[in-house]
């Protein structure tokens, strides 16, 4: 069951605003920890010739120069990435701060809640579409943060990368995104199909599929200028009881439960 709460915060001021959405969830919920972009970061690397135990060991040092975090507070993990068979293998590596982690993890525990898993945004935006042998873009915009742009195929990741200075677009009118101030993204949407069919060697994106405020205007404006399939995202995928203002602040938490689990989301 999904729980729809929200509590703000500013700065580093996090502790006593996760303290009060747990004190607010029965004692002994299930719990998924869905960390937002401001908490981990994420790097591609190529795939060391290492053991799981030891690729974990490496991974730090292995992005110590990629990321600001210093190599003994650095928690990371990955997922291997679909590479053409002449290619060097690929991890996609997410990076975290230990010690402020450790600081969340105790929260949890803390109130009597059992967390089950951690997972980064990105990793969890391709389950709001069903798998198919074509590939999907998705398109994601939440206020304030860059857009997310991945294309899946087949269920599995090949692609994930988040814009630079499009964290504003759902503050533009309808006469602005008909006017031109689209076409930043439109070119960063180009780009990441020329890289997926060029580099990966992967058939032609079939399908785009959008979620963001005014996505009904940014449909037909990017059908407009050659782009096709274009639709907004279907909420009846993964959870038609949320309209699509829910569907945008809620999409972590529908993603993490979209395979049928029954836990609670934070």
């Amino acid at each position: 069951m999904l729980l729809r709460r929200q509590t703000d915060f500013t700065g580093a001021d996090w502790q006593p605003a996760v303290r009060a959405m747990l004190s607010a969830m029965p004692t002994g919920s299930h719990l998924h920890l869905v960390l937002a972009p401001d908490f981990y970061q994420l790097v591609q690397l190529d795939k060391p010739e290492l053991s799981e135990d030891e690729m974990l060991q490496a991974l730090p040092w292995q992005v110590k120069d990629l990321v600001s975090i210093s190599p003994e507070d650095i928690i990371a993990d990955y997922i291997d990435l679909p590479v053409h068979s002449a290619q060097q293998a690929k991890i996609n590596v997410v990076v975290a701060s230990l010690s402020w982690l450790k600081l969340l993890v105790q929260q949890v525990t803390q109130s009597g809640q059992q967390l089950l898993t951690i997972q980064p945004e990105e990793w969890l935006a391709l389950r709001l579409v069903k798998p198919t042998a074509s590939a999907t873009m998705l398109v994601i915009h939440q206020p304030e943060q860059e857009v997310l742009i991945q294309i899946v195929r087949e269920g599995v990741l090949y692609f994930s990368r988040r814009t630079r200075g499009l964290g504003r677009m759902h503050l533009y009118s309808e006469s602005e995104l008909r006017n031109g101030e689209l076409d930043r993204l439109q070119l960063e949407l180009q780009r990441s199909m020329d890289y997926f069919e060029s580099q990966l060697k992967q058939p032609p994106v079939r399908d785009i599929r959008l979620l963001m405020p005014n996505a009904e205007i940014v449909t037909e404006v990017l059908a407009q200028t050659g782009f096709s399939r274009v639709e907004v995202l279907s909420n009846a995928v993964v959870d038609n009881s949320l309209n699509t203002q829910q569907m945008i602040s809620s999409w972590p938490a529908v993603a993490v439960l979209s395979p049928g689990r029954a836990e609670q989301a934070v």
